[in-house]
């Protein structure tokens, strides 16, 4: 059995902090929404969380931004990512339901706002990734190298896995990281074949359902350099996630790319 470094500091309630790197998470959130109670929804508490944790950095896009008000969600990412410097990095979402503003709120995000990657919620949104008002962002994110994290389900066909890879395989300039990856245990199985034929996408392990063995299928699938701790925290409290991944039966080269290598790589933090 391997027993990693995070294993052994997991099961003595300590931190990870002591890490000889930072461990980062991919996929979090911020602020309450509605229809869901979230205790500690706002940024001290999550920092107090992560300082708990030994978490460096967390990467978040508001609730708001996803939900009813992408513009005010942006502005309060990068209220976010000012007022505590260096623990988050922001996430930029745009909705095509709004065609006109797509390519505007991307360069605002980019280049006012200092936001340094995309998040688009498709079920939430309610639009299909292959709806053509999506090209302006496939585009952008091409011209510039960027990340975009993407909710995924499997059956919905707005954001399945398969339909995320047929945009990567048009778009190869551009990373997709799978977020859920597919959510479901078939959801993730169709993520990975995705990810094997797409070596510009990325999968994203935050879920209820996933479970340590799905994890070490998963990279032995894939490898450690295509997978991203991520905990959707607030909505789901990080010990959950952070559990999963730490006992996995994994060593510490493979969980330093998962647990913080890769997202760094990807959103271009300095480590």
């Amino acid at each position: 059995m391997t027993r990693s470094t995070v294993r052994e500091l997991v099961e003595a309630g300590q931190s990870l902090k002591s890490l000889p790197w930072p461990v980062i998470d991919a996929h979090a959130h911020l602020g309450p929404t509605g229809g869901f109670y979230i205790p500690t929804p706002d940024a001290a508490s999550m920092v107090g969380m992560m300082d708990r944790l030994g978490l460096a950095c967390t990467g978040i896009s508001p609730h708001l931004a996803i939900t009813s008000d992408y513009r005010r969600g942006n502005d309060l990412a990068a209220e976010t990512v000012r007022r505590f410097p260096g623990r988050f990095f922001g996430y930029v979402t745009v909705n095509p339901h709004y065609a006109e503003d797509v390519l505007p709120e991307l360069q605002r995000g980019f280049e006012e706002l200092g936001l340094v990657a995309i998040k688009l919620h498709p079920t939430l949104h309610d639009f299909a990734v292959s709806d053509e008002r999506c090209e302006p962002i496939w585009h952008f994110a091409e011209q510039r190298g960027a990340a975009i994290l993407c909710h995924t389900w499997e059956g919905d066909k707005r954001c399945s896995p398969t339909a995320l890879g047929e945009i990567a395989a048009a778009h190869p300039q551009a990373h997709f990281l799978l977020g859920h990856s597919g959510g479901t245990p078939a959801g993730r199985r169709e993520a990975v074949r995705v990810a094997q034929q797409r070596d510009n996408v990325y999968l994203e392990l935050c879920g209820s359902t996933l479970t340590s063995a799905e994890v070490e299928w998963m990279v032995g699938q894939v490898g450690p350099k295509r997978i991203l701790f991520g905990t959707d925290s607030p909505w789901i409290d990080p010990r959950f996630p952070l559990g999963k991944v730490a006992f996995a039966e994994l060593d510490d080269t493979a969980l330093q790319y998962i647990m913080g290598g890769n997202i760094a790589r990807l959103v271009h933090l300095p480590l």
